[in-house]
């Protein structure tokens, strides 16, 4: 067995299988297990390892090919490998394996040395809520009037709005301590750039030019002159200056070209140094409510333990400390560690590889794929893959051939469609992609057609395999946004086609789950509607009990389901009960248990499933429907272009237009940055195309344009940009078979979609009959969330969320569209009819109401008077009887609910035009 190894391993090429069985031979040949640490990403990848490796060991003599394989890498027969492991399984069974995340990881060592930072040990791990550190944060900067006049003049000025700034200073705090600048910083003036505007306007008119000629450079400012497309040319011996140009006309040009790049560097350094002042208060007060609450969020433990390695320890007796208890290092997903974790882990691996150990010569494995980096967003450096094997020559790296997990057709048709995408683009991608040899001997079946209706063409391929006698539970749409997968389901259902999306597989939304978490809020809060939701699900009304808040929150979640005889046996309710041991008390695990995004465990739920690429990344699905774009990607980049090179590190160059026309360093960071982002959505193409097992059908947006993207097809915008992710010819080869595990398994599986199936045809009756449509749909939801967003009716509240509805629109919707949104949403608090509604109310905003089977949304439910008020809201009249009958089916489960209460309902039509209402 080799004591430095790394795999390139591509999707579906046993990447688990080999970190799993290097575990099992470590073990086998002699180390403990708590000198082993294996470090991944996610908990769930965390604990699906830790019980790959135990049912490994445990149940060896039945796993063959793992068998064959320790027995290769140790040297021994397969006989003596069952021996050594008979011998190891009492101690096996009574250890802890040391199988966690990098955060988890980084938390043990800043607990051990947190005090050198003045935290205590025994801090909670949690976010500290945005509004709170924000607050904070414009207080302390408010101390300092210059300082305060500098942050609104930057967010005026230099960024798209309060949440587009706290999110540069996130990153940064993320991966700087601080921006280093040389020399002083003062504002930069423009003086000689508007001096040789003038000169060449002079120069333009002394010669007759053209007024368009001269209002080329008539400009107010130098930033100004940046937005001019003449600022794009090499030279103006072009048709707009034939009249006036020679070559002195060019000098004056370049001359002006050079001082508007001095202009812009200084007005980068300048901006940068404030950044770094914003970033130091950032950080204080980061650290300040750190130690007061005593929490951290992983980012704060991630960037606190580099510091404490680089600033405030000797990391030899740090790695003296560790080196007692790490003797072999294995690491998951390599592909995804940012520069921050990489230098975290750096120092270990070298002790590790220097052998140079207290016990002995180790051992370390890294394992992944650079071409399934997909979070670059969140700092992901694929680049560091190759990095650590050329800074450790020991270190042998090879790459994984076989393709396990798909079909023949599959594998070869992802061979010739993604080897080019990979061998051609430029060193970073080189050398990653090995085409596969398939395992399987089943050839399956490949389509790739052209759609004018991508989502359409979805649920009539849907419907075509289901009625070929594909099970709906083995069928899996893949979409590209969040946004995406609401668009879908509805369309699936409004065509009786049960569906699955990613929040129905979360643990919070599991049915004993959500009926246990709403029995413990009626014991706290006494709200009859969370004893409804309950009833909804178990079928009897609860005993209301008098909780102990001195208790845990697992001792009163497990005292309730005793009391409600839920099943302890779910696993689900097992989860649940596992969670919550973590918090100290039941209220504080209610409230964050509202933001989880723990999966159930029995979210095999029934009906097609519909996630994003980013969410299947590491599943298999038997039968893929791959769909094109929906919308448009986010428009441009931040304020600030970040990005780290191997060799230079980071990089930071302030974002202004046309820069890199007139500055060369600029514009080969940006060639560099459009690269990467280009290289990670064929790495995304390339997740999407490997996820199906046996069928793979893709759906390419036909006659693709700027508002209709496509990553299947090649196109040009009239700006001369051309799109070229892939370019996939319709076709179509194989065939679906359907096979069955088993008789019982089949019978069962028929009988469940049977009923299922029943109980939609009685509600779909009432599904909208008009087509749905995109834009529509996100105005919609856009409106919505701002009324959600809003802490309080009125103009003030909603303008102040009006950057978290561009932020999280702005790439479905135009400005236009938001603005009028905004516009709709102040009509309607201004409205006399809603004001009085809302006023000395109760309010509760997008509350769930579970009832038979179902769970139903109201937009707003407003009680005074012990009069229960249902609204809804619409932004459009297109399906009046419908909007009525939905709102009345509304009002008689809340009747239900509240029968002592006065019940009705009101539809707020929040119209370009004006608010009108349906009173039900």
């Amino acid at each position: 067995m080799k004591n430095f190894f790394g795999l390139k391993a591509s999707a579906g090429s046993g990447k688990t299988f080999a970190l799993s069985v290097r575990y099992v031979a470590l073990l086998l040949k002699g180390a403990k297990t708590q000198n082993i640490i294996a470090l991944t990403f996610t908990k769930k990848a965390a604990s699906e390892m830790s019980e790959r490796i135990v049912s490994l060991f445990l149940n060896l003599d039945q796993k063959k090919a793992e068998l064959a394989e320790i027995s290769k890498l140790l040297r021994i027969s397969e006989n003596e490998v069952i021996d050594k492991r008979d011998e190891l399984k009492s101690d096996f069974l009574s250890s802890n394996l040391k199988i966690m995340t990098f955060d988890a990881f980084f938390s043990t060592i800043l607990r051990s040395f947190s005090l050198n930072l003045g935290l205590n040990p025994d801090y909670d791990i949690k976010d500290i809520g945005s509004d709170v550190f924000k607050e904070n944060f414009i207080n302390q900067i408010a101390k300092d009037e210059k300082l305060l006049k500098s942050l609104a003049i930057y967010i005026l000025e230099f960024s798209k709005g309060q949440n587009d700034f706290f999110e540069t200073l996130e990153m940064l705090y993320d991966n700087f301590s601080e921006i280093n600048i040389a020399g002083g910083v003062s504002y930069p003036n423009d003086n000689k750039v508007m001096s040789l505007c003038n000169q060449i306007k002079t120069y333009i008119q002394n010669k007759n030019g053209s007024n368009t000629a001269i209002n080329a450079f008539n400009v107010a400012n130098a930033l100004e002159l940046c937005e001019k497309s003449v600022i794009q040319r090499e030279s103006l011996n072009y048709q707009t200056f034939s009249k006036v140009y020679d070559d002195e006309l060019d000098v004056y040009f370049d001359e002006l070209k050079d001082e508007l790049q001095k202009y812009i560097n200084g007005l980068e350094k300048y901006k940068l140094n404030e950044l770094n002042q914003f970033l130091k208060t950032y950080k204080d007060i980061k650290t300040d409510l750190n130690k007061k609450l005593n929490e951290l969020s992983f980012s704060d433990i991630t960037r606190l333990t580099n510091e404490l390695l680089y600033n405030n320890l000797d990391k030899q007796m740090l790695y003296f400390r560790l080196d007692g208890t790490i003797s072999h290092l294995l690491i998951d997903e390599f592909q995804d560690t940012n520069v921050t974790q990489y230098n975290i882990i750096f120092p270990i691996i070298e002790e590790i590889v220097a052998g140079y150990g207290q016990t002995g010569l180790g051992s370390f494995f890294y394992v992944g794929d650079i071409k399934q980096s997909i979070y670059r967003f969140r700092g992901g450096k694929k680049e560091l893959f190759d990095k650590l094997k050329d800074d450790f020559k020991q270190i042998e790296v090879e790459s994984l051939k076989t393709n396990y997990r798909s079909a023949k057709f599959l594998v070869e048709f992802v061979n010739e469609k993604m080897k080019d995408k990979f061998n051609t683009q430029n060193s970073n991608q080189e050398d990653n992609f090995t085409e596969q040899i398939p395992n399987s001997d089943k050839n399956g079946y490949i389509k790739v057609a052209e759609c004018d209706d991508v989502v359409q063409s979805c649920v009539d391929e849907a419907k075509r395999l289901l009625d070929l006698g594909v099970q709906s539970k083995d069928i899996t749409v893949l979409c590209w946004k969040n946004d995406d997968i609401k668009t879908i389901c509805d369309k699936l259902k409004a065509q009786n086609i049960p569906s699955t999306d990613e929040g129905a597989m979360l643990l919070k939304n599991s049915k004993p789950v959500f009926g246990l978490i709403n029995y413990a809020k009626f014991c706290l809060f006494e709200d009859r509607i969370y004893c409804q939701n309950f009833i909804s699900y178990f079928g009897f009304e609860p005993t209301k009990v008098k909780l102990d808040l001195n208790k845990t929150a697992n001792e009163c979640l497990y005292y309730l389901a005793k009391i409600a005889n839920i099943s302890m046996q779910d696993l689900d309710i097992l989860r649940l009960f596992e969670i919550s041991s973590s918090s100290s008390d039941i209220v504080s695990f209610l409230f964050e248990f509202e933001n989880s995004d723990e999966k159930a465990i029995n979210s095999d739920s029934f009906g097609v499933r519909v996630m994003t690429t980013h969410k299947s990344k590491g599943l298999e699905f038997d039968t893929v429907i791959l769909c094109d774009k929906l919308s448009k990607g986010r428009q441009g980049k931040g304020r600030f272009i970040c990005e780290y090179d191997i060799k230079s590190g980071w990089q930071i160059k302030l974002n202004v237009s046309n820069r890199e026309f007139f500055d060369k360093e600029y514009k080969k960071l940006i060639e560099q940055s459009e690269s990467l982002d280009k290289e990670e959505e064929i790495n995304k193409l390339y997740v999407a195309l490997t996820r199906a097992k046996n069928n793979l059908i893709i759906l390419k947006t036909n006659n693709p344009d700027a508002s209709r993207p496509s990553y299947f097809s090649k196109y040009k915008l009239k700006s001369g940009k051309v799109y070229d992710y892939l370019d996939l010819e319709i076709c179509e080869k194989g065939s679906i078979k359907i096979e069955q595990n088993s008789s019982d398994s089949t019978s069962k599986t028929t009988k469940k979609i049977e009923l299922v199936s029943v109980e939609k045809d009685t509600t779909t009756n009432k599904e909208k009959e008009y087509e749905l449509n995109l834009n529509s749909i996100y105005f919609g939801t856009a409106l919505h969330f701002l009324l959600e967003m809003t802490k309080s009716f009125d103009e003030k509240s909603l303008r102040y969320q009006e950057d978290a509805l561009r932020d999280k629109f702005s790439k479905f919707l135009s400005k236009d569209e938001l603005d009028e949104i905004v516009t709709r949403c102040i009509n309607l608090v201004n409205d006399s009819d809603f004001k009085e509604l809302v006023k000395d109310s109760v309010i509760k905003k997008e509350q769930s109401i579970y009832y038979k089977e179902q769970t139903k949304q109201l937009d707003l439910m407003s009680v005074k008077n012990y009069t229960i008020t249902i609204v809804d809201y619409k932004s459009s009249k297109k399906d009046i009887e419908n909007n009525k009958k939905q709102v009345l089916e509304y009002t008689k489960i809340v009747k239900e609910i509240y029968p002592d209460m006065k019940v009705c309902g009101i539809i707020f039509y929040v119209l370009k035009d004006g608010i009108e209402k349906i009173i039900i």
